[in-house]
C-alpha cells in the first residue's frame, strides 16, 4: 500500500521546500524593496505602488472564488480520482482561471483612461496598459503556484518558480543600474519577463506532476462533487473576498491616492510593502499553502471537526508567537527603523507602522477561520462576516475627512478585520463543535504587552550610547528576549502542543 500523498513525509517536505523557497525569495524581495524606494523618485514610487496595488485588486475580482474551490477539492481529488480525472480537474481550473484573469484584464484595458484621470495619474497611461502584461504574466503563474502546485503539496516546484521569478528581477535591475538611472518604464518591462519566465517554469512543473501520476487507478466508489456544489463555495468565498478588498490595504492605496496625496501613497505603499513581508511568512500563511491541504485532506479522509480544531488552534497560536516579537520590536524603534529602511525617505512618520503591524492580529486568525468555516460547509459564514466588516468603511472615511492622514485607513482595515472575525466565532460556536483557544491567545497578547512595556522602561533606563543599526539590534534583542521569557512562564501553549511542535520540529525546543 503505497503512502498517503498527504502524509506526515510529504507534509514534512513540502514545508523544507516552502521554507527554503521563502527565506530565499523574502530576502530578494526585501532588497528590491528597499533598493526601488531609493531608485525611483518619489512621484514614480508612489505610482508603482498604485499599480501593484491594483494588479492585487484585479487578481482577486477576477479569480471567482475558484482558488478555494481548488483548495478545497484538490486535495480530495489527490486521495481518491484516478489520474485522468484529476489532470481533467487541474486543467479546467487552471483554464478557467486564466481566462477569467484575461477577461478582467480587457476590461480594465477599457476603462483604464477614466480610472487614470480620477488618479490623476494620465501621465503615466503607458506604463499602466504595459503593466496590463505583468498583471496576466504574474497572474497565471500566482494562480499554478499558489491554487494548483500549492494544493497538491508541490512547493518544491512553487518555490523554483517563485526564487527563479525574483532573481531574474534582481539581476536586470543590477544590469540596468549600471547602464545609468532607472525609470518606472524599466522596472515594468523587467517583471514582464520575469513573470513571464516563472510562468512557463510553474505550467512545465505541473505537466510533469500529472504526468508522473497519468495510471493512478483511483478509488471505484468515490464520485466527485459536481460544479454546482462547487460554484456554492466559491460563490460565497468571492463574494467575501470582494467585500473584504474594500476595506483591504490594496484598496486604501486609491483612497489615499485620491484624497490625500502621492507622497501619502508612496508612505503608506513602502509601509503596506513591509507589512505583507511580515504576513507572508506568519506560520498562519502555512495554512494556505502547506498545512491547508493537510487539514482538509484528514478531515475529508478519517479527521473531524476535533482534529482540524486542535491543528487550527495550534496554526493560529504559532501565527501570534511569531507576530508579537515582532510588534514589540517596531513598537520600540518604529521611527529609527523606517529612517534607517527607507533611505531617510520617510522621516517622522509616527507610529503609523506599528499600529498597521497590530492589524496582522486579526488577520492571522482570519485565514484560519476561514478554512474552518469551508471545511465545515459554512462558506456564507463568511459572507455575512465580509459584509459587516465593510461597516469599517463609512469610519475610515470620517477619519481621513478631519484630516487624520493615514490613521483613517489604518483603523478601517483593524475594525473590519476584528468584525469578521467576531462574527465569524460566534457562528461557528452556535453551530459547530470548533471553539478557538482564546486563553492562549490572552497568554500572547498579555506577553508581548508586559514585554513592550518593560523593555520601554529598560532602554530608558540602560540609555546604552548606540545609534542606527547597532541600537535597533540591541533593542531587538531585549524586546524578544523579555518576551520569550514571560512566555516562558504564562505556557500560552498547552503540554500536548508542545509536545506536537517538538516532533515535528525533531528536538525539544518548545518551552513555551
Amino acid at each position: 500500500m503505497s503512502a498517503s500523498p498527504y502524509s506526515s513525509a510529504a507534509l514534512t517536505r513540502s514545508a523544507i521546500h516552502f521554507l527554503a523557497g521563502k527565506a530565499a525569495s523574502a530576502l530578494i524581495t526585501l532588497v528590491l524593496l528597499l533598493w526601488l524606494v531609493r531608485l525611483l523618485s518619489l512621484e514614480e514610487y508612489g505610482t508603482y505602488v498604485a499599480l501593484v496595488a491594483g494588479m492585487e485588486l484585479v487578481l482577486a475580482i477576477a479569480s471567482l472564488g475558484l482558488p478555494w474551490v481548488a483548495a478545497r477539492y484538490l486535495p480530495e481529488f489527490r486521495l481518491y480520482a484516478s489520474g485522468n480525472k484529476l489532470a481533467q480537474f487541474v486543467w479546467q481550473i487552471t483554464a478557467a482561471l486564466g481566462g477569467f484573469l484575461v477577461a478582467g484584464s480587457l476590461l480594465l484595458f477599457t476603462v483604464m483612461p477614466w480610472m487614470l484621470t480620477s488618479l490623476d495619474l494620465t501621465q503615466y497611461a503607458t506604463a499602466a496598459k504595459l503593466y496590463l502584461l505583468v498583471l496576466v504574466a504574474e497572474g497565471f503563474g500566482r494562480s499554478i503556484r499558489d491554487h494548483i502546485l500549492g494544493p497538491l503539496l508541490q512547493q518544491g516546484s512553487a518555490q523554483v518558480s517563485l526564487v527563479a521569478r525574483n532573481l531574474v528581477v534582481l539581476v536586470l535591475i543590477s544590469i540596468t543600474v549600471l547602464q545609468g538611472q532607472v525609470h518606472l518604464n524599466d522596472v515594468i518591462l523587467i517583471e514582464l519577463v520575469a513573470s513571464m519566465l516563472a510562468t512557463v517554469i510553474a505550467l512545465r512543473a505541473l505537466a510533469q506532476y500529472l504526468k508522473a501520476h497519468r495510471h493512478l487507478a483511483g478509488q471505484d466508489d468515490w464520485q466527485p462533487q459536481n460544479w454546482r456544489e462547487r460554484w456554492h463555495v466559491a460563490r460565497h468565498m468571492y463574494f467575501n473576498h470582494l467585500i473584504t478588498l474594500t476595506y483591504s490595504p490594496q484598496a486604501f492605496v486609491f483612497l489615499i491616492q485620491r484624497y490625500i496625496g502621492v507622497e501619502a501613497t508612496a508612505l503608506f505603499g513602502f509601509l503596506r510593502s513591509l507589512y505583507t513581508l511580515i504576513a507572508n511568512y506568519l506560520p498562519a500563511t502555512l495554512l494556505f499553502s502547506v498545512i491547508r491541504p493537510k487539514l482538509i485532506a484528514s478531515y475529508v479522509g478519517e479527521g473531524g471537526v476535533g482534529a482540524l480544531t486542535r491543528n487550527a488552534n495550534l496554526v493560529g497560536k504559532l501565527s501570534l508567537f511569531a507576530l508579537m516579537p515582532i510588534l514589540v520590536f517596531v513598537s520600540l524603534d518604529n521611527s529609527e527603523l523606517l529612517n534607517l529602511l527607507s533611505g531617510a525617505k520617510f522621516a517622522g512618520s509616527g507610529y503609523y507602522f506599528p499600529a498597521l503591524l497590530l492589524t496582522l492580529i486579526p488577520f492571522s486568525q482570519r485565514q484560519i477561520l476561514e478554512t474552518v468555516a469551508v471545511v465545515n460547509d459554512m462558506s456564507y459564514v463568511c459572507s455575512w462576516g465580509g459584509a459587516l466588516g465593510a461597516l469599517s468603511l463609512p469610519l475610515a472615511y470620517v477619519l481621513v475627512e478631519f484630516g487624520q492622514g493615514l490613521w483613517g485607513p489604518i483603523v478601517g482595515i483593524l475594525t473590519g478585520q476584528i468584525i469578521f472575525n467576531a462574527m465569524v466565532v460566534a457562528a461557528m460556536a452556535r453551530q459547530t463543535a470548533y471553539r478557538p483557544d482564546v486563553k492562549g491567545l490572552v497568554k500572547l497578547s498579555a506577553s508581548a504587552l508586559a514585554a513592550f512595556v518593560l523593555a520601554q522602561q529598560f532602554v530608558e533606563w540602560a540609555q546604552v550610547p548606540l545609534r542606527g543599526l547597532p541600537a535597533l539590534v540591541f533593542n531587538a534583542a531585549v524586546g524578544c528576549g523579555l518576551y520569550l521569557l514571560i512566555c516562558y512562564f504564562l505556557k500560552p501553549f498547552g503540554l500536548e502542543e508542545r509536545a506536537r511542535l517538538n516532533r515535528l520540529l525533531g528536538h525539544k525546543l518548545f518551552v513555551w
